[in-house]
């Protein structure tokens, strides 16, 4: 009795819980926006096949143990609050065939009480419990999937009650096993949210300068080898500006003080960009005082006029240091339009050189060609 209690409410649902599990891991597999289309299909495929033999496995494994059919529906209601792949609906929608099927062909389930009307109707209820809950976006997962499983284990024990196939072990081992596969879902998918936020994370400091927290060069790079392969016509524009005289300033006020006019340089010339550009824009800072943008517009002038601004912000509003001095400061730049027959590196080569032209020709000033 023991053993039956333990293969009931721990061993099955820890073999359930490992094919979720693995069904993830295919899942991810097929989500991932390297593979090519005939892989994604390739991937459908595995799927489909392995849930199969999952559910034959579960169906087997709970007779064996129980002398009932459970578990069946726990797999596709996981994947489908997941809301990853819709191939999930359809496979919900065939679970109470493969009962039927394998009873036809193999003669395995004659003395399991079936009928079409009760496990129409369980479908039926466990299809719109997973719609509702899907769609209920205040609570979190581990609410949702809790709510999920327990009422998944009410409607199957009304369908057993219906059939005349209801006992009271039963019950208590389908409990128990629903109890350990929340459980152990919800700790998995604890961890799994942890992982992503910890990639997310690593990715976001990868790719942002540390102290103004700006996009940075390898950024730039990843974002341009992006616009490369897109088809869009838009023009792109892209500048560089270089803060006039920092050393100077360095020198003058402090490091740290210079630490504060990036700062502020960063904060100002980043909320500017996204007003003016919505999100047709991304605001760079490659090192030391110099910054890029890159404006996916064709008016120069539009660019100009907002860099010119600046400049005149920054003429009549110092930015105020902790120890209270007050720093009036300048930039140029180089603004130039990227050709489709040119590389990122080649235009910003250009504005570059655009820069230094600016710089020796009195600095506080926008050139572009």
């Amino acid at each position: 009795m023991l053993l039956q209690i333990l293969s009931s409410s721990i061993f099955l649902p820890l073999v359930v819980a490992s094919m979720i599990i693995a069904q993830i891991h295919l899942e991810n597999y097929q989500t991932d926006i390297k593979k090519t289309h005939h892989k994604k299909y390739l991937s459908n495929f595995y799927i489909v096949f392995i849930y199969l033999a999952q559910e034959i496995c579960i169906i087997e494994l709970t007779l064996q143990n129980i002398n009932a059919i459970a578990f069946t529906f726990v797999i596709p209601i996981t994947m489908i609050l997941r809301n990853r792949n819709k191939l999930w609906w359809g496979l919900l929608a065939i679970t109470p065939t493969i009962i039927v099927i394998m009873n036809i062909y193999l003669k395995r389930y004659q003395f399991v009480t079936f009928t079409w009307g009760t496990n129409l109707l369980r479908l039926v209820l466990t299809a719109a419990l997973c719609f509702i809950l899907l769609h209920w976006n205040k609570p979190p997962y581990y609410i949702k999937y809790t709510i999920a499983l327990y009422a998944n284990f009410f409607i199957h024990i009304l369908v057993s009650a219906i059939n005349h196939h209801l006992e009271f072990d039963f019950v208590i081992f389908i409990l128990l096993g629903n109890c350990f596969i929340i459980l152990t879902e919800n700790s998995r998918h604890h961890y799994e949210v942890k992982q992503q936020e910890e990639i997310a994370k690593l990715h976001y400091e990868s790719i942002r300068d540390d102290l103004t927290g700006l996009l940075n060069y390898r950024a730039f790079d990843q974002d341009m080898r992006n616009l490369a392969r897109e088809k869009d016509s838009t023009p792109v524009l892209l500048a560089i500006l270089d803060i006039d005289h920092f050393k100077k300033v360095n020198d003058t006020y402090g490091h740290l003080n210079g630490n504060v006019v990036l700062r502020a340089f960063s904060r100002k010339l980043e909320s500017e960009v996204h007003h003016n550009f919505d999100s047709n824009c991304a605001v760079y800072r490659f090192g030391g005082e110099e910054f890029t943008i890159v404006v996916k517009d064709d008016s120069y002038a539009k660019v100009i006029k907002l860099l010119n601004n600046l400049n005149e912000y920054f003429a009549s509003h110092p930015v105020k240091t902790p120890d209270d001095q007050q720093i009036y400061f300048s930039f140029s730049g180089g603004l130039t339009r990227h050709l489709e027959d040119k590389t990122f590196n080649q235009t910003l080569a250009r504005a570059d050189n655009l820069v230094y032209q600016a710089k020796n020709s009195g600095r506080k000033q926008i050139l572009f060609d």
